[in-house]
């Protein structure tokens, strides 16, 4: 897949859409079905039906990191990009759908951190290194680091767009010289 090098019309939608496809991204098509092995079977005796389970699961974590790495961080850096690019007098998401996008992106990232974090603690009770090698744990621990740094990239888009678009929104015109001017305009009727 490649990622559009010319300029992009940002809208709401457009922005919901980026945020919509990242964890649909982060998904290898063809991967083993995630449910065959949960991390409770990691904490069984090891034998060669567990020791197989652990080579592919090594082996699909470092498809997934190649496969996001070089998809969704190219997107969420793309989208930055245009969003900081933007002229300063656009709002881009008006109706708050690409913010609330980016922040569902965000959850599902965090929620693919936390089970990779619950696969590593069952793979170190049931023997750690010393049983799986090595191996295993730098792929949890490569995949784990990108899904935190897409987490705080989508972050920061958010809050790109947010402030940017808040800045721009209508005000009542009114300023207020205290806080006690303040809470006495939102108290009167």
């Amino acid at each position: 897949m490649t990622i559009a090098s010319g300029p992009v019309s940002l809208t709401g939608d457009a922005i919901r859409n980026v945020g919509r496809v990242l964890p649909w991204l982060a998904e290898i098509p063809n991967s083993p079905d995630r449910t065959r092995f949960t991390s409770d079977d990691f904490l069984r005796p090891s034998n060669r039906e567990t020791r197989k389970a652990v080579a592919a699961l090594e082996r699909n974590l470092g498809e997934r990191y190649e496969a996001v790495n070089s998809v969704v961080a190219a997107m969420t850096d793309k989208l930055r990009t245009e969003i900081e690019s933007a002229p300063a007098d656009t709002e881009l998401d008006p109706e708050g759908t690409g913010a609330q996008a980016l922040e569902y992106a965000e959850d599902h990232f965090r929620r693919e951190c936390g089970e990779l974090r619950d696969i590593r603690n069952a793979l170190e009770r049931s023997g750690g290194e010393a049983a799986h090698g090595a191996g295993i744990f730098r792929e949890l621990e490569r995949l784990e680091e990108l899904f935190a740094g897409i987490v705080s990239q989508c972050q920061e888009i958010r809050w790109l767009l947010m402030i940017g678009d808040g800045a721009l929104a209508p005000t009542t015109g009114k300023t207020f010289t205290s806080g006690a001017e303040l809470v006495s305009s939102l108290t009167a009727e």
